[in-house]
Parts: structure tokens; sequence; C-alpha cells
């Protein structure tokens, strides 16, 4: 096994399908980067299921797949896909990452299959404050200062009513984050980064990256 040219892969992978979550992955310490790359990389590969054309069924047996195959490797099986095969890796036995993991994709089946729009941006919050609690892990961070923390929930439902086109209640969740926090710790930028509207592109990075400088996400 070559876990190098496995997370070569992933890496390569995550730059095309999401070039923010990459770019936002590389605002922790080198010893967590592949971890939270890698975590990153899965969400993408469960999002882009339901968000593809497919019928219900399939989007089911598909996230069915990766539910049983992220248990399994955790656990200790192995398989040739890259990803599970860094999931063995790096959280060998490690249950609560596998709980934690499990009820994300939990979440995306049950979105996938929800009408109301109010129920889905509920689902969709939970899932995203899942995600913090995923990283929050990995990078060892127990608790938030108090603004932070107030700062993060505003943030994170402002990404979540972006997602489902309320732009008006996003914008005003967005400032209400912004202006708690405007520049956190180097530490808790990556959450930030990730719940942002403003993403990383190839044509505004040099931007984005100077105002990082100086920590305003």
């Amino acid at each position: 096994m070559n876990h190098s040219s496995d997370f070569k892969i992933i890496e390569n992978e995550l730059k095309l399908i999401s070039y923010h979550y990459y770019i936002s992955g590389l605002f922790v310490n080198y010893e967590f980067r592949k971890k939270i790359l890698l975590i990153l990389f899965l969400d993408m590969e469960f999002k882009n299921i339901i968000n593809s054309n497919l019928e219900e069924n399939i989007i089911a047996t598909k996230l069915n797949w990766w539910k049983i195959t992220c248990s399994e490797a955790i656990d200790g099986k192995y398989f040739s896909v890259p990803a599970l095969r860094l999931l063995n890796k790096y959280f060998l036995d490690n249950n609560i990452i596998k709980n934690e993991l499990l009820f994300i994709i939990n979440l995306y089946q049950k979105y996938s299959l929800e009408k109301s729009l109010n129920k889905r941006i509920k689902i969709y919050t939970k899932y995203l404050i899942l995600k913090k609690s995923i990283i929050c892990r990995i990078l060892g961070i127990n608790n938030f200062d108090a603004n932070i923390k107030i700062s993060l929930n505003y943030l994170i439902l402002s990404k979540s009513f972006f997602e489902h086109e309320e732009n008006f209640k996003s914008i005003g969740f967005f400032y209400k984050a912004k202006s708690i926090c405007k520049r956190p710790k180097r530490k808790y930028l990556i959450f930030f980064l990730l719940n942002s509207n403003n993403n990383f592109t190839k044509k505004n990075i040099l931007k984005k990256l100077f105002l990082l400088l100086f920590r305003i996400w």
C-alpha cells in the first residue's frame, strides 16, 4: 500500500471538485492537514451524489455503499479505494469519528428525500454543525471563545440559507457573524472559510490570501 500515492489522488481530486475546500484545508497545521482534506473530500463525494440527477433509489444505494464501506474501513477492512484506505490509516478503530461520519451520511440521505424547504434547511444546518464537530475533533479543539462560538453559529445559518437561495436571510446572518468576529485566531480560520459564501477561486485567490494574512475572512 502506498498511502502517499493515495493521498495525492485525493488531493488532486479535491482540487478539481472543490477548489475552495482544498485551499481552506491548507489553513490548518500540517499534522492535521491530510485528515482534514480526506474528510472534506468524502463530504464532497456525498454531496455530489445527492446533487446528481439520479433517481432516489440510486442515490440511496450509493450513500448506503459509502456508509457500509466507511464503517468497515475504520473497523479495519482493506479496500482498493484510495479514500477508504486512508480512512483505515488515519481513523482505524476510531468509533467516534466513524459514528459522526455515518451520521453525516444519514443526514444526506434524509435531506435527499425531504421536499419541504424549511425542513431541508434544518437538516442542512445540522449537517454543517456536525461537520464542524468532526473538524474540531481532529484538530483537538474542545471549546470555542464566546465570540467565536456566536459568530460561527450565525455564519452556519448564513451558509445554510445561502445554499437554499434564501439570500436576504443569508446576508443578514453573514453580517451579524462578521460584526462579532472579523479576525479569528488562526486555529479557527478553517471554520470561517468553510462556512463563508465567498469561496476561493483561481481568479480571486491572491486577493483572498492577502486578506487572510491579517486573518480577515
